[in-house]
């Protein structure tokens, strides 16, 4: 690290702007111990108490910790959902300070199964667009998508190519707001399960590593059924907050 330049921006928001970089990349990685304080106040051509300043904003944001006589730490690069109110993955990453990215994985239209079918409120063996994305923070995978759409709802979709429909930076629910529908809110049924082979190799994870399933459902504001997804998320990477009422 150069020692900072003086352009009217405090140090140690340029200290904290500067590490924040550093994990979004994924130069300093979760679990890693940060350089001494006074290492650190070298490095930057500052004090000690204004990298301690700017450590500071960074511990409490949660991207970093701090072990009693042991040092600095990078936080778990979790993305954190807030399911209090309706977010994306997109969204999520963003507001961390990662970096999100995706990829289209599957684009296809098949007859919709009777579990599916129910949760859509539509007829078993009707047509739905299936959009597989993989999704990534700062370039690793943390989440595969695996949506349906009802063809009935989105004819447009059955001609659409897939890199026409810009999912490598948007979530489907953006798609789905394009064509005109009002985005009402989520049910979602969660549980634990390990990953096989398959999904393990997909998500670069052990087989039998831990995976956060979700089975959502997301509705318009009128009750119409418009998405169906099954959610497999990496167990050392995504975490929820939900809000609990009495």
């Amino acid at each position: 690290m150069n020692p900072l330049p003086k352009n009217g921006i405090p140090f140690y928001i340029q200290i904290r702007e500067t590490l924040r970089e550093q994990i979004s990349r994924g130069l300093l990685e979760a679990g890693q111990k940060l350089p001494a304080e006074d290492e650190l106040a070298v490095q930057f051509g500052v004090s000690r108490m204004t990298v301690r300043q700017g450590l500071a904003s960074l511990i409490d944001e949660g991207l970093l910790y701090r072990r009693h006589g042991m040092g600095t730490f990078v936080s778990n690069s979790n993305v954190e959902r807030d399911h209090r109110r309706l977010t994306n993955f997109f969204e999520s990453c963003r507001l961390g300070g990662k970096v999100p990215g995706a990829r289209v994985t599957k684009f296809e239209t098949i007859p919709v199964s009777q579990a599916v079918a129910e949760a859509l409120n539509i007829n078993p063996g009707e047509p739905v667009i299936r959009i597989t994305t993989l999704r990534t923070m700062n370039g690793k995978p943390v989440t595969l998508h695996d949506a349906q759409l009802p063809v009935a709802l989105f004819p447009r979709l059955k001609t659409a190519h897939p890199a026409e429909l810009g999912l490598e930076e948007r979530h489907v629910w953006e798609l789905i707001e394009s064509y005109g529908y009002s985005l009402s809110h989520v049910t979602e049924r969660l549980e634990a399960q390990l990953a096989d082979e398959q999904l393990a190799q997909t998500l670069e994870v052990a087989p039998g590593s831990p995976i956060l399933y979700g089975a959502r459902v997301l509705y318009a504001v009128d009750g119409t059924a418009l998405k169906y997804a099954d959610c497999y998320n990496r167990g050392d990477k995504v975490s929820l907050t939900v809000n609990l009422l009495p």
